[in-house]
């Protein structure tokens, strides 16, 4: 495990963008890579985008959507899928990305994804956040049975209530600014522990004061399901970039 730590969220920007340009520049006939939403990686993929728009050697570059909700259109329209809608936002339109070069999770598809993966030749990089209190894509404490979960549905309102508290803060309020509860979907899709695990690199991005006691428990406590992201102490090749302040809780250990 690679730690870089960088004097503030401007810099782990700089650092993210050039991380991912490492593993895009690659002669490989095809290169896939799952990137994610939230907060943290806005600004890298604001340089990132400048660096490949339009550029035909980056043509091999497929994305992956490694989680969905389907939020139910209060104007009663089909269904909005929350994070292809997030990314196209942060990152995929500004990049120019063809959208046969965006693999989504469907209602249709998910319970095929593993072996479309497959496939596909694989997870090269899967880039990601990880929120307090451990979770990483869709994979909330407690909503996967076991470490070798592969892409599943959770369902929300039986879920924990972490994830229910999830749910809404960061896509009713965030994206839709409201509280009705009568958006929510049944369930979402996210890729599980195995599937993550089997890409052949994971980035993380954590930068912030509120991250420095998630960095210390993910990557330097006890592996536990209580704090799912812990699994990746396993992983043969992460490398996690932090901010100063997301590192104070660890900077005698690095």
């Amino acid at each position: 495990m690679r730690f870089i730590v960088t004097k503030d969220y401007a810099e782990l920007s700089q650092v993210m963008m050039h991380q991912m340009l490492m593993r895009m520049y690659n002669p490989a006939p095809r290169v896939n890579i799952a990137i994610t939403t939230g907060r943290t990686p806005i600004e890298g993929y604001k340089l990132l985008a400048e660096q490949v728009r339009d550029k035909p050697w980056f043509d091999n570059v497929h994305y992956y959507v490694f989680d969905e909700f389907w939020i139910h259109d209060p104007e009663g329209g089909a269904d909005v899928p929350i994070c292809r809608v997030s990314l196209d936002a942060k990152y995929l339109d500004a990049a120019h990305v063809p959208d046969d070069h965006v693999h989504m999770l469907t209602y249709d598809n998910w319970k095929t994804t593993d072996e479309r993966l497959a496939a596909e030749g694989g997870l090269d990089t899967v880039i990601m956040g990880v929120g307090t209190n451990g979770h990483f894509t869709g994979n909330q404490p407690g909503t996967f049975s076991s470490w070798d979960e592969r892409t599943h549905a959770v369902p929300i309102l039986e879920s924990p209530a972490d994830t229910v508290t999830h749910v809404v803060e960061t896509i009713l309020r965030e994206d839709f600014h409201t509280d009705d509860m009568s958006l929510l979907p049944e369930f979402y899709i996210t890729m599980g522990p195995a599937t993550i695990m089997e890409a052949r690199h994971i980035i993380f991005i954590l930068s912030g004061e509120e991250k420095a006691e998630t960095v210390r428990r993910a990557f330097f406590e006890p592996i536990t399901t209580d704090f799912p992201v812990s699994i990746f102490q396993l992983h043969p090749d992460v490398t996690v970039i932090l901010d100063e302040a997301a590192a104070s809780q660890v900077r005698d250990r690095l």
